[in-house]
């Protein structure tokens, strides 16, 4: 790690408030968004097309998370609104975890990972809202279970994220689309390269459909390429060779994916 990560971490760390609790942060936010999921799927009488809402739900919402991450959370926007979530994400986020260190080291840095606790409850209403939509269309069953999608793509998101700032171990590694998403994660944290690959941290559907993935690979490599770095683009691969590092690997923290030094620079190029 950085002496300037450390600092950041330190002094980020120093403003949580000393009633933040990040195992109860975690508790409410899975504990409201599953017991949404699980309200909305009691609802739901018969079948028919109906179950058809939630793989498209689920697509439609790894196309939007990948909307919003490139255009919202890694663009300065003109509103406060627009700033406030491009300072929490680039400013804060990417400072505290690069590729040098991607790890927690307490359950008070939840706070830094999860999203507000009130988030889930804005998903929520976001979900309402297109499942109203989907009510008139399709009709009710269709409606539930659009709304239930909606939600369980935000804990997807929630808990794939979680699990990219964790420790190594066994499960994280070897579970397919973890590992491949904790990878993806990894690489999108290099400095270099965090605003423009690996936008997604669902699954990565849309990196692969809009060509923002690092890899050159088929969409069934693609989202479980694990921990592998043997199928990355020619471009990518040669911004790491003039950036002089290797590709970064969960399991073993690679140096900063940073430029060298303007003073250092001439010598780095072909």
């Amino acid at each position: 790690m950085s002496t300037e990560q450390a600092a950041f971490r330190a002094a980020y760390r120093a403003g949580i408030s000393p009633r933040y609790n990040g195992v109860a942060h975690f508790i409410f936010v899975f504990g409201v968004g599953f017991g949404l999921i699980a309200w909305a799927l009691h609802q739901v009488d018969g079948g028919g097309w109906s179950p058809l809402a939630a793989p498209l739900t689920l697509l439609l919402a790894n196309i939007n998370e990948w909307h919003i991450h490139k255009h919202y959370l890694h663009k300065r926007g003109h509103n406060r609104l627009a700033q406030l979530v491009w300072h929490r994400h680039t400013v804060e986020h990417h400072h505290y975890f690069t590729d040098q260190e991607m790890r927690v080291d307490s359950t008070r840095e939840y706070r830094i990972i999860l999203f507000p606790a009130y988030g889930v409850l804005l998903v929520a209403l976001q979900a309402a809202a297109l499942a109203a939509l989907a009510a008139l269309v399709f009709g009710a069953n269709t409606a539930w279970i659009v709304f239930a999608s909606g939600v369980f793509f935000f804990m997807w998101y929630e808990g794939m994220h979680f699990l990219c700032h964790v420790d190594e171990s066994a499960l994280v590694r070897h579970l397919p689309l973890v590992n491949t998403m904790r990878r993806n994660h990894m690489v999108h944290h290099c400095q270099a390269l965090m605003t423009e690959q690996n936008m997604n941290l669902t699954f990565p559907f849309a990196d692969w459909l809009f060509g923002s993935s690092d890899l050159q690979r088929g969409l069934w490599g693609t989202l479980f390429n694990g921990y592998s770095n043997a199928h990355l683009r020619p471009d990518i691969a040669e911004r790491y060779r003039r950036l002089g590092i290797a590709p970064p690997v969960p399991h073993a923290q690679a140096r900063p994916c940073a430029a060298r030094s303007r003073a250092q620079a001439p010598a780095q190029q072909p």
